[in-house]
Parts: C-alpha cells; structure tokens; sequence
C-alpha cells in the first residue's frame, strides 16, 4: 500500500491488523481446547454415535467408507493425513481452510439474489451447486451477474458451542481413528 495516501495506508493496516488478532485470537481458542479435551479422554464408540447423530449431523455430509453424505470430503482415513490439532480446527473453524475441490463459492446473480455453495458440476450452459445435504442448485450462466471464491465453509461453524466437552473429545477421538473395513 506504499503507493496509496496515508488514509489508506492506515485502514490498510488496521485491517490486516484485525485479522491477525483474529487469528492470534482462534489459535488461541483451538490451544487452550485441544488441551482441554486432552484432560476429557474421548471414547470412539460414543464419538461414533456424535457422528451419527442429529446434534452434530457430520455424516449428513461427511462419508466413511460407503455410509454418509457427499456435500464435505470423505473421512474414511483422515486422522492418517490431519493431526488432532487439525482435526478440532476443522471443528471449530470450517472456514479457516478448505480441501480442495471443496472450496465454497458465491455466485451474484443478475436479480441480486446471492447463492453460496460448493462447485460439483459446470457446463457451458450452467453450473451446479451443492449447498447443504440433499441440496442442489442449478444455475444458467446467463443467470449469473458474478462468481467468486467464497470464504464461508457449507460447514457451519461453531460446533464446540453446540457439543459437550466430552461428546467434542468422543467425537475428536472417533475422527482421529476412524477406519473403514
């Protein structure tokens, strides 16, 4: 921003500034969690039964093995590739990255209404939208004012609110380990 008069220069960065403290902010929050959690041992058969279950709803749009939906990425041997520390901030923070091919999009359309979703299929008439378990959109091209990356996971964030301590560390436990045979 060296180019820009110094009123920019600030708010420049006074907003790079809050989204270091932000994350300075969730770093924070995921350390003093994880260390929480390490303290509440996690049981898999009862982190299964979280997965499973309407208060978390994960396998409406996660997959292990063939059971499960396909709005989020498979599961099957996550804890092989993601460490518990990457695991829980994927819990408690979708949006802070995204596997690829999952990455959430915004498309404007020429009416002014606006569609967030994951990308599954584009032609050169339309493209296809998955924005929520069993949700589809499907929108023509020339309905589309713009299309850009989006910055908000499907995944609701938030889940640590919503979860026990100890149904987060069952769940985190059954994630972590989580097999197909």
């Amino acid at each position: 921003f060296a180019g820009f008069p110094e009123s920019v220069r600030t708010a420049a960065t006074a907003y790079v500034a809050g989204l270091h403290a932000d994350a300075g902010q969730q770093a924070s929050r995921l350390d003093s969690l994880l260390a929480e959690l390490k303290s509440t041992p996690g049981d898999l058969r009862r982190g299964q039964g979280v997965f499973n279950g309407s208060k978390a709803a994960c396998a409406s749009c996660h997959r292990i093995g063939y059971l499960g939906g396909d709005v989020g990425p498979e599961l099957t041997k996550i804890g092989e590739a993601r460490n518990e520390r990457d695991l829980l901030e994927s819990i408690v923070y979708p949006s802070l990255s995204f596997v690829r091919s999952y990455e959430p999009s915004r498309v404007m359309l020429k009416g002014g209404d606006e569609v967030n979703g994951i990308i599954r299929r584009e032609t050169p008439d339309e493209i296809t939208l998955v924005t929520g378990p069993g949700a589809v959109q499907r929108i023509r091209r020339d309905e589309i004012a713009d299309l850009q990356p989006g910055v908000i996971s499907v995944m609701p964030g938030g889940l640590d609110g919503q979860l026990s301590r100890q149904e987060l560390a069952d769940l985190l436990a059954f994630v972590k380990t989580v097999r197909w045979r």
